[in-house]
């Protein structure tokens, strides 16, 4: 099969995937931010922050290094898996002791003393969500797109329904229903109930997979050297997870904390739509790592590498530009108005996420050649950006929202940045592209800054878009061509 039709009918998939959980999720901001006060919206997010600042650390790169290790003709898939999946395990349990027996310093520690059934809760869908994280790799490296889907879709549909069904029987009594949620309700509050959803949607996930672990995972098939070369080569990687966490949830739990909840919530709900771009990004990259480290090692890889980059980057900008452009109707659409107030972050987020996944693909130059460790340091410049606009937002006498925001968009900006003056050096020739590159992004720039700025103006907004997708066809029409001819 033709490997660019291949590819397309793989993301596809994977977009079905990714895309209709987050659809989900999309639906249930505006149920949510109807059904919470701004206060509560705020702890809600905030365990969400926390808790994946824990997972990029439990993940230990594990993800990265079994797709490197398998993409190597020397080694035997079955036995990168088992040692794969034996090593997060460990890492997991341990994790899960240590918290569970620890609890009462972390809730004290993170201001959570009044819900500490919201840690425990956290520490389980952590443990589930983490040693579910090679099952699903596995699927996605066997091609099974579909069953991996499936799996995505259950578990949503479980959790989603769940949250309907508690928050309706909350207010419904002496039902049948209502007396087994009066259960859920004993140890915790309305916050809680989406944490429980979670918690057994996470269970849900790993009862799925539990049939691939019964076939490929065995002790027998633990390889201790290669589990030590997988974590000296998933540990760079951790680490960069690790800072790609902190820049996406640093600002969220400052401003929590010295602003107050109810800022947070709004600028977290706001701070979600902007986050619209990681579906494209999230299903680009789902259906295209696998690919990536398959072409490693032919003559031809870094060609592939390099024009894949060069349309990512042509699609997210009208991505972000068909979505800055109807703001205004998606705002409305997505959250109440009380949330309304930090709706200027949202282009600004959002262009940081594109780089944020322009920086994803393009990192992949320093995968295949096993040296993580570079983009553990970019990781850092990043991290320091962020800290650094975060210290001035906590300095400032007068402090807003709109530095953390700032600072998202430079520390993704900035790693690219750097990334891209290494990989000039050493491999990227589509770099002869850099002024298509900085045309397209000047004017989806120009075009969105002039529709958020009259966005009363919905048919001048249509149009603008129509024909900004109309002028990058035109501009790009011949390169597809060629492209698509290409295996």
């Amino acid at each position: 099969m033709n490997l660019y039709k291949k590819l397309v009918i793989q993301t596809i998939i994977y977009f079905i995937g990714s895309i209709f959980p987050k659809i989900i999720n999309y639906a249930f901001l505006k149920f949510f931010t109807k059904s919470l006060r701004r206060e509560e919206f705020s702890l809600y997010t905030d365990m969400y922050a926390l808790s994946f600042l824990a997972i990029g650390f439990l993940s230990f790169g594990l993800e990265n290094a079994y797709f490197r290790f398998l993409s190597k003709k020397d080694q035997n898939k079955e036995v990168v898996f088992s040692t794969g999946f034996f090593v997060q395990f460990l890492i997991t349990s341990f994790f899960l002791i240590l918290s569970v027996n620890s609890i009462k310093y972390l809730v004290s520690i993170a201001g959570y003393k009044n819900h500490p059934e919201y840690f425990f809760m956290f520490f389980l869908i952590i443990f589930f969500d983490t040693i579910c994280i090679l099952p699903m790799a596995w699927l996605r490296a066997n091609e099974m797109a579909l069953k991996y889907t499936t799996i995505n879709v259950i578990n949503i549909l479980l959790q989603s329904s769940m949250i309907i069904s508690m928050f309706f029987f909350y207010t419904q009594k002496n039902t049948f229903f209502s007396s087994i949620f009066e259960l859920v309700n004993f140890f915790t509050d309305k916050t809680g109930y989406i944490f429980f959803s979670n918690m057994i949607s996470s269970l849900s996930n790993f009862l799925l997979i539990t049939p691939i672990l019964f076939k490929k995972v065995t002790i027998k098939k633990f390889n201790k050297i290669l589990a030590k070369e997988m974590l000296n080569y998933g540990i760079p990687i951790m680490l960069g997870t690790i800072a790609f966490s902190i820049n996406e949830n640093l600002d969220k739990i400052l401003i929590k904390r010295w602003l107050s909840d109810e800022i947070n919530g709004a600028y977290s709900a706001c701070y979600k739509i902007a986050s619209f771009m990681s579906l494209y990004i999230r299903a680009f990259r789902l259906g295209i790592e696998p690919f990536f480290f398959k072409k490693s090692e032919d003559a031809d890889a870094k060609y592939f590498y390099e024009k894949i980059t060069y349309f990512f980057i042509i699609f997210g900008l009208i991505f972000y530009v068909l979505i800055c452009g109807n703001l205004s109707v998606l705002i409305e659409f997505l959250i109440d108005k009380k949330y309304h107030l930090a709706i200027s972050i949202i282009p600004i987020v959002m262009m940081g996420n594109l780089f944020l996944g322009i920086y994803t693909n393009l990192s992949i130059f320093y995968k295949i050649i096993d040296k993580p460790i570079i983009g553990t340091y970019i990781s850092l410049v990043g991290v320091l950006i962020t800290i650094l606009f975060n210290i001035v937002f906590i300095l400032i006498p007068h402090r807003s929202f709109m530095i953390p925001a700032w600072g998202t968009l430079a520390s993704y900006g900035s790693m690219v940045l750097v990334l891209y003056f290494w990989g000039k050096k050493n491999f990227l020739k589509f770099c002869m592209k850099t002024w298509n590159i900085v045309f397209h992004l000047l004017f989806a720039l120009f075009l969105v800054v002039y529709m958020v700025s009259h966005e009363n103006r919905i048919e001048i907004s249509i149009f603008l878009q129509f024909l900004y997708v109309i002028i990058v066809f035109l501009f790009e029409k011949n390169n597809l061509k060629n492209n698509l001819k290409n295996k």
